[in-house]
């Protein structure tokens, strides 16, 4: 085991995942990352967990304000019986981005789950640690924890059809529970997730949600966009550091935590859309002296004359 006492959970949520990799800053700048002994993620989560175990903080927001939503929901026609958007995309920028090999070599423990198809409209959850395994079958795993029904198809693993882990476990702390952690922190992007404290005797779990909503479906889960990912980044930052903090504080299931958590969350919410719009106007008249600088050049213009 790691020299650390924490457990990383992270959730499935589709493009909210941004919101993971703002939490992920936070952890960096309070330490908590020195701190993990293992990490287990489904869909999304898995690929953070696996951007987090091959990546640095800084690098993960490049990628994830760089995705073009084409990579994730490309129609392809030759699946749509099976899914209906193409895996092209995922597996080109997992290729691009992510070295597989320094996954599988990590000293530190990272869990997957998928949702294997036994027929009739049932699954079972199954549990993969990627440390030691070739990097094709890895990948693998991630397209398969990720493959939201409908959406994409299904995973061929070890002669079964696999879907995302999301189906029947969108919390994975089961694998670090089994590992011998007694400590979480879940950073949860899901409305729908359901953690139950009592299937884990003896855990102490420090539970991070959105404070303001950060879509469902279609504005959320299917929203790959580089606007909603700057959005969710800074917002996990911001729930991440309020809700250590008050952890610290002992003050985490207070009755008025609550109540000072969503006034904060409120401010954080308008100084965040505030920043975000600040910065696009700033590019876009960056964007337009650059062509200005460039027009002058063209047509020989000295501008300090």
């Amino acid at each position: 085991m790691a020299s650390g006492e924490w457990g990383l959970v992270l959730s499935g949520g589709g493009g909210k995942g941004a919101y993971q990799v703002g939490a992920w800053r936070a952890l960096c700048e309070l330490g908590l990352d020195s701190q993990l002994s293992g990490i287990s993620g489904v869909s999304v989560g898995a690929i953070n967990a696996v951007l987090m175990a091959c990546t640095n903080q800084i690098r993960a927001e490049i990628i994830w304000k760089a995705i073009d939503p084409l990579q994730f929901l490309d129609i392809d026609l030759s699946t749509i019986q099976d899914g209906i958007f193409s895996r092209e995309g995922l597996t080109s920028l997992i290729q691009s981005n992510l070295d597989l090999i320094k996954v599988s070599n990590s000293e530190l423990p990272i869990f997957v789950n998928t949702s294997q198809d036994e027929g009739g409209g049932h699954y079972v959850a199954r549990y993969y640690q990627l440390n030691g395994m070739a990097p094709s079958r890895i990948m693998q795993i991630l397209l398969a924890s990720s493959a939201l029904p409908v959406a994409y198809p299904s995973v061929v693993i070890d002669e079964q059809h696999h879907l995302d882990g999301g189906l029947t476990n969108n919390v994975p702390v089961k694998p670090l529970y089994d590992m011998g952690l007694r400590k979480f922190l879940v950073i949860d992007v899901s409305a729908e997730s359901q953690l139950i404290p009592q299937l884990y005797p003896e855990a102490e779990i420090v539970h991070v949600r959105p404070s303001r909503d950060i879509g469902r479906l279609l504005d959320g889960t299917l929203d790959f966009s580089g606007q909603g990912a700057a959005y969710r980044i800074e917002l996990g930052y911001r729930d991440m550091l309020r809700t250590w903090n008050a952890y610290q504080a002992g003050e985490l299931n207070h009755p008025d935590f609550a109540k000072v958590a969503a006034i904060d969350a409120a401010t954080d919410h308008q100084q965040i859309r505030v920043d975000l719009m600040q910065k696009k106007y700033s590019d876009t008249v960056n964007a337009r002296m650059e062509k200005w600088d460039e027009m002058i050049k063209k047509l020989g213009i000295d501008p300090n004359a």
